[in-house]
């Protein structure tokens, strides 16, 4: 039997704005990293799921970049403009 978790909005909201501090810092050395990398850097402490949904919402806000499937935080220049 699936023990799928149904997320509310509030849920996700939650959970994202707990892990987004640890991926912010985790990629502020501006070395990219793949998500798998950022997920087991994060693993003792956030599940998986929860940064792997992390990173996507950050990725659509723009928050991050994914270049050749590793991410890095913006610059200067692409956040401006």
């Amino acid at each position: 039997m699936s023990t799928t978790k149904r997320w509310s909005s509030a849920d996700l909201d939650a959970v994202i704005a707990q892990v987004t501090p640890d991926v912010l810092i985790l990629l502020a050395d501006g070395v990219p990293r793949s998500e798998a990398a950022i997920v087991t850097a994060l693993a003792g402490r956030h599940p998986k799921q929860d940064v792997t949904l992390t990173v996507m919402r950050l990725d659509v806000l723009g928050r991050l970049v994914e270049t050749r499937g590793k991410y890095t935080l913006p610059t200067a220049e692409v956040a401006q403009g």
